[in-house]
């Protein structure tokens, strides 16, 4: 097992050099990064921009540009004076020491922006996925035992539903039956958006709405999804082979049909899981949730590079460290699987 997962993590490093390599290229060609200077009170001059391109490594070819970000340098823009030069820069160590840079936006490490909103996103993303695999493997394991029933017809029904209702839809239904209707029929409102007034009280009062919605959104995919892998093994030879040695519908459920069929379904997770770190990018900006989604927005209108590659490695490498867990997970499900 340790030999398999050390040469699982040898054969990513130059995966991750290769994907890092073509973000940066993209992330690049989105816009002017300098114009976030044009926004500022002392816009600099066309010298001063020609410095600060210089110093920012911007007139050097693209794969220049790229060893200068993953190693490092001796220079780094700090910020514009109030008499419009520029500060002395200083040294970036390089992404492949933890330094990804500052903010071209903020002028602050883009990783303190990413430790401001983690924690948001965490908070709002952990319990709707909990929520969503409880919910999801009670209700597709009911659904598949009991096929084609009433309780299986509706559960297919609103699956459906929801799983064609685009996410903003289904957010601003929300807002508009809770927050506002509420507030007609003398009921109290929930909190529209925002965290709250930071007691833990208020944060899951304003956590209602946004986490209905994700639970909602998801919920619909993962339910079908377990309902037809239990279908599938369900109708195996093991399986009625089990029940006619007499043992229960509960023991035939739990330990034979549920294990099998969660194979396909610890594949979907790890597959999901780091993307709770990316947030909900729609979600987060209608309840104006400060978050990772919505840092990823705000930095992709204003060509804020740094920040972009910092969630996008952070989001290359935690699905990397997430596959290699899936496929740990896989021996414990399947006995027959060895490395």
């Amino acid at each position: 097992m340790t030999r398999y997962i050390v040469r699982r993590l040898l054969q990513s490093i130059p995966l991750l050099f290769i994907i890092s390599f073509v973000l940066f290229a993209f992330t690049n060609s989105l816009g002017d990064p300098l114009a976030v200077f044009a926004e500022s009170r002392n816009r600099p001059t066309a010298a001063q921009r020609e410095e600060i391109t210089r110093r920012l490594g911007l007139d050097k070819p693209l794969l220049e540009q790229y060893l200068y970000w993953l190693v490092g340098n001796d220079w780094t823009l700090v910020d514009v004076r109030g008499d419009g030069s520029v500060m002395e820069p200083g040294t970036r160590e390089g992404v492949l020491r933890g330094d990804f840079g500052n903010s071209f936006v903020t002028r602050r490490p883009a990783w303190s922006r990413i430790e401001e909103r983690l924690p948001g996103t965490l908070v709002l993303m952990i319990p709707s996925y909990i929520i969503t695999l409880i919910l999801a493997i009670a209700i597709g394991v009911y659904s598949s035992v009991r096929q084609y029933s009433f309780i299986d017809n509706l559960v297919t029904g609103l699956s459906f539903f929801f799983y064609s209702m685009p996410i903003f839809f289904i957010a601003l239904m929300v807002i508009y039956i809770f927050g506002v209707q509420f507030t007609r029929w003398g009921l109290p409102a929930l909190p529209i958006g925002g965290t709250g007034n930071g007691t833990f009280l208020d944060l899951q009062l304003h956590m209602i709405m946004p986490v209905f919605c994700l639970v909602a959104i998801q919920l619909a995919g993962y339910v079908r999804f377990i309902r037809s892998s239990m279908i599938e093994v369900l109708s195996q030879d093991y399986v009625r082979t089990a029940r006619a040695k007499g043992l229960s519908e509960r023991i035939v459920v739990q330990r034979h049909a549920f294990k099998n069929a969660a194979l396909p379904l610890v594949t979907l997770i790890g597959l999901d899981l780091p993307f709770l770190l990316a947030g909900a990018v729609v979600t987060e900006r209608i309840f104006a949730w400060p978050g990772m989604g919505r840092l990823f927005i705000e930095s992709f209108e204003r060509a804020d590079v740094p920040v972009m590659m910092a969630i996008l490695i952070l989001l290359c490498v935690m699905v990397v460290v997430f596959q290699i867990l899936t496929d740990v997970v896989y021996t414990w499900f399947d006995p027959r699987i060895r490395y």
